[in-house]
């Protein structure tokens, strides 16, 4: 086998893939995964572009070991509105967002491509993502469309004594900061991470924000007590979530509920 075919059979990045690597890859049990970010202020010690480059790693990580899975180019921005206080917010607006993932969702449908697993990198997503999620599910009740909400409350959840200020929440806190660490270090400069903030909110209500209401810095959480080794664990744990998924799915042929009966 030469090294181009190895190189061939391991694509995974359908940017880096050519017409005739699709057609040999792509079928209709291929799991398409889509990466949703944001660009926007992270404290003075994070990368702007936080909320996909670590999300696009994970679906790297992910895709490097599960079968017929094809990582699709990350869209950069989000819905950053309740961040525009803040120098360089890159913000689209909510039904901007609608309506490109709709777009993308039906493009996939219209190339046979059914099975979508979503990895968001941040919260103004949230909504957008779900509502197409809906409208799409409900064109086309045949598609899965699954989704990691928040990877950053998730790995609080599943890792309770990983973190030691706020269950590692925050924007550019303690886990963000911390996954930032192991994947990109350069990007990261801890000595301007700026002192633990952990705003007073009400527990079982939500309040809808905007975030100078929060902090000055741009940032909340625990910076400071970010290191490296949290940051493996926590893309461990991802990595293990995403992978068990999958391979429950496939063993399943992505069907569920009364499907199963």
């Amino acid at each position: 086998m030469t090294k181009a075919t190895i190189g061939e059979n391991h694509k995974r990045f359908l940017e880096e893939m050519n017409a005739a690597e699709v057609r040999k890859t792509i079928n209709e049990k291929t799991v398409a995964i889509l990466v949703f970010g944001a660009c926007e202020n992270h404290g003075d010690h994070m990368p702007f572009g936080s909320d996909f480059i670590f999300p696009i790693e994970v679906a790297k990580r992910v895709a490097a070991k599960a079968n017929n899975v094809i990582v699709f180019p990350p869209i950069p921005y989000g819905v950053s509105l309740h961040h525009d206080q803040f120098q360089m917010t890159m913000s689209i607006n909510p039904e901007t967002l609608v309506g490109l993932i709709c777009d993308l969702l039906t493009s996939l449908v219209q190339n046979h491509v059914s099975r979508v697993l979503i990895i968001n990198g941040h919260d103004g997503n949230i909504g957008p993502i779900e509502i197409s999620a809906r409208l799409i599910k409900n064109k086309h009740p045949n598609m899965t469309i699954a989704c990691l909400e928040a990877w950053w409350v998730l790995v609080g959840q599943l890792k309770k004594d990983l973190f030691e200020v706020w269950s590692g929440l925050g924007h550019g806190g303690e886990a963000e900061t911390s996954a930032l660490l192991a994947i990109r270090p350069d990007l990261v400069n801890i000595e301007l991470a700026p002192r633990e903030i952990v705003p007073r909110l009400p527990e079982n209500i939500r309040i809808f924000w905007k975030f100078d209401e929060l902090t000055s810095t741009g940032a909340t959480g625990a910076p400071q007590k970010a290191n490296m080794k949290k940051g493996h664990e926590i893309l461990q744990t991802l990595e293990d979530v995403l992978l068990s998924f999958i391979k429950e799915m496939d063993s399943s042929d992505w069907k569920y509920g009364l499907y199963l009966k």
